[in-house]
């Protein structure tokens, strides 16, 4: 074989590998976003793949166990549905965790429709400074410590 031949060898091999890498961390790499409403209607096709799920935090389905760092909650949709998802957390019970706030979970559902989440993000403080300033309440079992802290939200 000659040099040219050689090199279009080495260079086909190198760049099969680049390729074969780039796809299969893609496929790996995708995570599905929806709401829950979307989820109710979709959710055969999301059982154990990666998922990430916005939705409202049901008040009265929050459960920590502190001995297992464990949380469990529900999130409803938008529309009023009855649809809930049910969450299992493994970590630290965010303080912003209240009735109503919007939250964004991710990890994996299962077969029972549960999402075992490995991240779970409660949404805005910033609103709330928004509603402090118009005079709004607070919702009930939210923390107050931040408020005191410097007159305000940090």
């Amino acid at each position: 074989m000659n040099k040219k031949v050689k090199l279009m060898i080495v260079f086909g091999l190198f760049f099969g590998v680049i390729g074969m890498l780039v796809y299969t961390s893609i496929g790996n790499a995708a995570t599905f976003y929806m709401t829950v409403d979307e989820l109710e209607s979709k959710q055969e096709q999301a059982i154990g793949k990666p998922i990430k799920v916005s939705g409202k935090i049901v008040g009265e389905s929050i459960e920590f166990d502190p001995d297992n760092i464990l949380l469990t909650l529900e999130l409803r949709g938008e529309d009023g549905s009855s649809y809930r998802v049910p969450i299992q957390y493994e970590g630290v019970k965010p303080d912003t965790l209240n009735d109503g706030w919007e939250a964004i979970v991710e990890g994996e559902l299962t077969s029972d429709g549960t999402l075992i989440a490995s991240e779970l993000l409660v949404k805005c403080p910033s609103k709330y400074e928004a509603m402090e300033e118009e005079g709004e309440e607070f919702p009930a079992n939210h923390l107050e410590s931040n408020k005191q802290q410097e007159g305000g939200y940090e």
